[in-house]
């Protein structure tokens, strides 16, 4: 591994300041108000301070989403992650994981005003900058065109109206091959959305933002339940974290975007609503993962297990509903709070996230494999656990940018 030069010393000097002096704030604080719900017990368990209700013009949702423990802080933690991802080789790779961390550790840079980070992260795309020409002369993949939210993310931050054409090019090419895109498999959800709202933020033009709110609905019509939580496809009826983290995720940039009277707008925060109500219902409350949530989120098997990847995704999506005013705060006010607390404790010293799913799809992808005929979940069960993985500091990434923004 490798380490920004310009990073280590800024990394270590905002470690240490956090460190020595915790904010007034976290020293000393007033009980959560009391019409929280049932998840402020698993937020309280997780940390030996309550938050202090806000006054003045505070919005209400601010008595969950400020005043952390220090080892909490989303300041600290990002600055953490995104220094940890900056000090990684991405070795070429063009994997939409490394894309989506790569994105957060962005936004966190920018958030934190801090420009020596910040161009260490944009320096690392100088070997991929006009390197997209197969990618465009092949009908894409959502796995592949979710790439360019990087070269968009980049331009947005510094200008750089070079990648802004590039990270278009590859919006464009979706918009011209969506059809054979569209895979109705839930990963889909944030993959397709976030390039395009990508798109629309670094131009301004309302077609990137049409097709993401068109393909949402299609997706939610398709395999959203009841309980407002989604099959992983429409023929493998599982509802597995992870793939319902980037659903969530999807939702979530898209409503940051989209303008109240866009036709498709009722539809989708309403499907957002659905999901954040089904969410907050399977949060685990007590005992290992308390704060979480599962790999199968309404699956009781003994062998299920708490999921972070998921569960960060979640929290993102929680604490973006609550800032905005999407979502009843003293509701979903401790369920973003319990997450963010609960995927702290699972960061190694290093800042690595433990137990995080290995990536999943259906059986039938893992050639020479179990088919798990009758026992479909046990597939997502024996997933690989994960550390450090970037399915896993990506959202953490996204959750500390929520709490920052």
């Amino acid at each position: 591994m490798r380490l920004t030069p310009a990073v280590g010393p800024w990394l270590l000097a905002l470690l240490t300041a956090i460190a020595c002096a915790a904010p007034a704030s976290v020293q000393a604080q007033s009980p959560a108000p009391a019409s929280a719900s049932a998840s402020a017990s698993a937020s309280a368990a997780s940390s030996s301070t309550a938050p202090a209700v806000p006054s003045g013009p505070a919005i209400v949702g601010d008595a969950y989403l400020r005043d952390w423990p220090a080892d909490a802080d989303p300041a600290r933690v990002g600055a953490q992650l995104a220094a940890n991802f900056a000090g990684d080789d991405p070795a070429g790779s063009k994997h939409y994981k490394l894309a989506c961390a790569w994105y957060g550790a962005l936004d966190v840079a920018a958030l934190l005003h801090e420009p020596a980070l910040l161009d260490g992260l944009v320096a690392m795309y100088a070997p991929y900058r006009g390197s997209h020409a197969g990618l465009l002369a092949s009908p894409g993949h959502v796995d592949e065109n979710v790439f360019g939210i990087v070269p968009l993310e980049i331009a947005l931050l510094t200008g750089d109206t070079g990648l802004r054409a590039e990270g278009l090019s590859i919006a464009d090419h979706q918009q011209a091959r969506i059809g054979e895109q569209k895979r109705f498999a839930i990963d889909d959800m944030f993959m397709i959305t976030a390039l395009q709202v990508q798109a629309w933020r670094a131009s301004g033009e309302t077609k990137y933002l049409d097709l993401a709110a068109e393909t949402m609905v299609e997706y939610l019509d398709t395999l959203q339940q009841d309980d407002g939580l989604f099959f992983h496809h429409a023929d493998f009826r599982h509802k597995w974290a992870r793939g319902n983290g980037w659903f969530a995720a999807g939702m979530t940039e898209l409503l940051r975007e989209l303008p109240p009277d866009h036709p498709r707008y009722p539809a989708i925060r309403g499907g957002y609503e659905r999901m954040m109500r089904g969410l907050e219902a399977h949060q685990i409350r007590t005992g290992d993962g308390a704060g979480l949530w599962k790999q199968i989120i309404d699956s009781d098997d003994p062998r299920n297990w708490p999921e972070t990847s998921g569960s960060a995704m979640f929290t993102y999506a929680l604490a973006t509903g609550v800032r905005n005013g999407w979502l009843d705060a003293a509701s979903y006010g401790p369920a973003a709070r319990a997450g963010w607390l609960a995927l702290v404790e699972r960061l190694t010293p290093d800042g690595r996230l433990r137990d995080v799913s290995d990536w999943a799809y259906k059986p039938a992808s893992h050639p020479g494999g179990s088919s798990y005929a009758g026992d479909e979940e046990n597939y997502y069960f024996e997933r690989p656990r994960l550390i450090g993985d970037n399915h896993g500091q990506a959202p953490m990434l996204w959750s500390a940018a929520a709490f920052l923004r």
